[in-house]
């Protein structure tokens, strides 16, 4: 079996979670479309590798979070803001077995006496030991946190532009050494 290096999560990612390879090392699992495959990474140093190839990080990404929807434990993190992409974990994330998934490709969810199946877009099912009340709020927390993120960045103020060519005048150091922005201020009123 081949082993990844590294993977740069998709839209079309599914879930991914810890796995043991055979020489016990803690790898990560990804399940994308109708394929899977194991990258050489813990699933925190994968979403954490996303996150800094974008210019952000894990602990940040967790923690805006949290500010966002309010202090709570295993909140949904946005994985890349430019794609859309937002993942929530079945359980604590530093556990070994917690399972990501986008919510995105889920297509059901059934109680299965204390446990979830969850239905996702490849065909596939999987059973978690989460109740299906708390799974579905996790799945709702993720599309609040999508919303609110995406409506913050893809609806910015206009930035207006003002040029009056009658009143260019240079912004240049004064003789204390400091630039002269007192011409901007005048200009404002």
């Amino acid at each position: 079996m081949i082993i990844q290096k590294s993977y740069f999560v998709e839209k079309k990612m599914i879930l991914l979670t810890g796995e043991y390879d055979g020489y016990g090392t803690l790898c990560t699992r990804v399940v994308t479309g109708g394929v899977s495959f194991l990258v050489d990474q813990t699933p925190l140093q994968l979403l954490d590798d996303n996150l800094v190839y974008i210019g952000y990080d894990l602990r940040g990404a967790m923690s805006s979070a949290k500010n966002i929807l309010g202090e709570r434990v295993g909140c949904p993190i946005i994985i890349n803001p430019y794609l859309g992409i937002c993942l929530f974990p079945n359980k604590s994330p530093y556990k070994s077995d917690c399972i990501w998934f986008n919510p995105e490709h889920i297509v059901r969810t059934k109680a299965i006496g204390a446990k979830t199946e969850v239905e996702l877009s490849n065909g596939h099912s999987i059973i978690v030991d989460t109740r299906l009340t708390s799974f579905n709020n996790k799945i709702l927390q993720a599309k609040q946190l999508m919303q609110i993120t995406v409506k913050g960045v893809s609806q910015p103020e206009p930035i207006l532009f003002y040029f009056d060519p009658s009143r260019k005048q240079p912004l240049s150091k004064e003789n204390q050494g400091k630039f002269n922005f007192s011409n901007l201020e005048d200009h404002q009123k």
